[in-house]
């Protein structure tokens, strides 16, 4: 016969004589969960007990009752291995979204950042080429002014002559 539970019968449950689990005073073909137990539980209180198990001291009975009992603790903690699991690999996947998501993110940064390379990359360019258009202005810029002071160098005497005839042509018509 099997386990009728607490408040139940054993002998006059259908299941129970089929060797299934009867739960908290009720009949039922598996094991119950943790809420179903629960529920059993609160409506149990809200009726009065009609039946008490006695125990007549068999032993075959305290053995069905103890190996049930551990079937019942076993898928009570396997139900609770399983949740444990369940939210274990839900942590692990919000996780490996979150890392894929940084993922993408660095993915993103680090194609800017490239673009702004090349960007700089093609500035720097620019720069040198007028730096090196610069530097041949200024020398051809100080070419021309080596050409105008060997002019002026060479024309010296020259330049004096104009500039003291110009003198005295000022100071003769200022005394006529």
């Amino acid at each position: 016969s099997g386990y009728a539970g607490y408040g139940g019968s054993s002998a006059s449950s259908s299941s129970a004589a089929n060797g299934k689990y009867a739960g908290y005073g009720g009949t039922s073909s598996a094991p119950p969960s943790f809420s179903t137990g629960m529920r059993q539980r609160k409506q149990q209180q809200n009726q009065p007990k009609s039946h008490i198990q006695i125990d007549n001291g068999n032993e075959d009975n305290d053995y069905e009752d103890k190996y049930n009992k551990s079937q019942s603790e076993d898928s009570v903690h396997a139900q609770i291995s399983l949740r444990r699991k369940q939210r274990d690999t839900r942590s692990r996947t919000q996780q490996a979204r979150l890392a894929e998501k940084s993922i993408a993110e660095l993915g993103v940064m680090f194609t800017k950042m490239s673009t702004l390379i090349s960007q700089q990359g093609e500035v720097l360019e620019r720069i040198e080429d007028d730096v090196e258009a610069a530097g041949g202005e200024i020398d051809a810029g100080h070419d021309e002014l080596v050409k105008v002071y060997g002019m002026t160098k060479g024309n010296r005497g020259l330049i004096l002559k104009v500039f003291g005839i110009l003198i005295f042509l000022i100071v003769f018509m200022k005394l006529y």
